[in-house]
């Protein structure tokens, strides 16, 4: 029984007590209690937590990203000319993902709009600091990439700071990709280091956006949209260095092992 249950288990370890307590009872033709099985099952170690969440990566794109890591590895690769870049998306939130109350009394209730206010931001971060900060509403297109994007954020910071040549990492998503912009990069001097599909956990400057909208909803609580980019400015303005873009640069040494020995999969980190 104990065999069974830890079987069923890793075949589906969303299962219920409820449900592993059917299943049981029918390969085994007996009536046992659901406390007793949910006292084996944790006899076979089997813990609930909530679930981790992780990038969704797609089986083609497995291959493509251990590849890349490997790489990176075998060259001893310490990204110190590469510009890391990304654009996000920051909802006006001010509560915590968190909040404490006295047990004898009932929780707070506070307020989450259905539809809140966000913005839209675009930066990069390298080991000789960050790149300028570009706030901006609506839709980004490949018009709007290139004349605000590349042309107003990423080239005069890479004549500012990497007059000595540079690599500039950006994500596949078409507008980053079209003939337009491609175009662009080329008659504007502009490396493009292509980087692999899904390549998010790859990507520093995720812990970045991580760090803002921690310090937006813990810290600075904004209730407007423009005390929302107030925020944001803020935070970029007095919280991102060349040291701190450096050190989450760096957590790619840690990233990368990871990638290869998950096959491609995500990192988890």
């Amino acid at each position: 029984m104990m065999n069974f249950i830890d079987a069923e288990m890793e075949k589906n370890d969303e299962m219920t007590a409820p449900q592993l307590t059917k299943r049981v009872n029918e390969r085994f033709e007996k009536q046992f209690s659901q406390d007793k099985i949910k006292r084996l099952r944790r006899n076979l170690g089997w813990v609930s937590t909530a679930t981790k969440y992780c990038q969704l990566i797609r089986e083609p794109n497995r291959d493509k990203r251990q590849e890349f890591c490997e790489k990176c590895l075998q060259d001893n690769e310490h990204f110190d000319d590469v510009i890391f870049t990304d654009e996000c998306s920051v909802f006006l939130e001010n509560h915590s993902k968190i909040s404490f109350h006295r047990k004898w009394e009932q929780p707070k209730l506070k307020g989450k709009p259905k539809h809140p206010l966000k913005v839209h931001v675009w930066a990069g971060i390298s080991k000789r600091g960050p790149t300028g900060l570009i706030i901006f509403d609506g839709i980004m297109d490949a018009e709007f990439y290139v004349s605000e994007i590349l042309s107003n954020g990423l080239l005069p910071f890479i004549r500012d700071t990497f007059p000595d040549g540079h690599r500039f990492q950006q994500d596949n998503d078409p507008k980053h990709t079209s003939r337009l912009t491609r175009a662009f990069m080329e008659e504007n001097g502009i490396n493009w280091w292509k980087t692999p599909p899904e390549f998010s956990d790859l990507n520093p400057i995720e812990l970045i956006w991580h760090e803002l909208k921690h310090f937006l909803r813990t810290m600075f609580k904004p209730r407007t949209e423009e005390e929302l980019a107030d925020g944001i400015s803020r935070f970029w303005e007095e919280r991102v260095d060349a040291a701190k873009c450096t050190k989450y640069i760096g957590h790619l040494q840690t990233v990368l092992p990871l990638v290869v020995a998950h096959q491609g999969r995500p990192s988890g980190h």
